[in-house]
């Protein structure tokens, strides 16, 4: 494991975000506020990856210990995130009357609170209060498995999580052991090569705009008849191409939201 770090400025950070998630999927991500910079550190899995980071946003690298966790996790407690009535998204166990939904900090990236994940939730939680017994969820590019994981407390019978990178998955296994949740099956592998042996009711992508785009069609394939499709990872800027997408694949736009420089969509087909 490797530790890449550079100090920049919020405003590069928020310019820079997707391309430093894109460069490096499924890193775990620590940003230390500081006053009119920001410590950035992103924990990586090989050295080449390391190294790619530096030679596209520049910073430095170096080896991590074994128990690089402990030395560098151990403030990363997440405010517990509300969603409706039906959850709570915490970084670790609590006290609560309300069902909890258990996703470390130490995970992959999908913790909750990133605003593309935070509107995944909250349009999940709000779709599938009248949806009717035995309701399956697919969910593209799953990370921690929080989108799934939370289907599966909102009353699925059963979900399925891909994403290409292992590590992510290894982490979306490891918290639905965690969350004693059973029938959530997560897989490694390419969205756009997957080939759905079954039908959805509801699918969850939080994706780039371009890989949504192209996935499309595999969406339109594996979701049902007046099923819901949820997608995010949408920059402001390219929520009309993927609006006309949608409806070149004839999805019908439901409902739109908007956090920040973040979009997300509901549809249905």
């Amino acid at each position: 494991m490797y530790l890449w770090e550079r100090t920049a400025t919020p405003a590069w950070l928020e310019n820079k975000e997707h391309l430093l998630a894109a460069t490096t999927p499924g890193a775990a991500v620590i940003s230390v506020p500081g006053r009119a910079h920001i410590s950035l550190q992103i924990v990586c899995a090989t050295r080449a990856q390391a190294a790619r980071l530096i030679r596209y946003f520049q910073g430095s690298a170096k080896p991590l210990a074994r128990n690089w966790r402990q030395e560098y996790l151990p403030s990363q407690i997440h405010a517990p995130i509300r969603v409706g009535r039906r959850l709570l998204v915490v970084s670790e166990a609590i006290p609560s009357n309300q069902p909890l939904l258990v996703i470390p900090a130490a995970g992959a990236f999908g913790t909750g609170d990133h605003a593309t994940t935070a509107m995944c939730l909250r349009l999940l939680e709000e779709t599938t209060r009248k949806l009717p017994p035995g309701w399956r969820l697919l969910d593209a590019g799953t990370g921690t498995g929080i989108l799934a994981l939370a289907a599966r407390r909102f009353g699925a019978s059963e979900v399925l999580g891909l994403d290409n990178d292992p590590r992510a998955i290894a982490h979306a296994r490891q918290n639905a052991r965690l969350n004693y949740i059973s029938r959530a099956k997560f897989l490694a592998g390419d969205v756009l090569r997957w080939k759905p042996t079954a039908r959805y009711e509801l699918i969850t992508a939080n994706l780039f705009s371009e890989l949504l785009i192209a996935a499309l069609p595999i969406f339109r394939r594996a979701l049902r008849r007046k099923g819901h499709l949820i997608v995010s990872g949408i920059l402001r800027e390219q929520a009309p191409s993927v609006v006309r997408a949608l409806r070149h694949s004839q999805f019908y736009l439901e409902q739109q939201r908007r956090r920040g420089k973040w979009v997300a969509l509901r549809c249905a087909l």
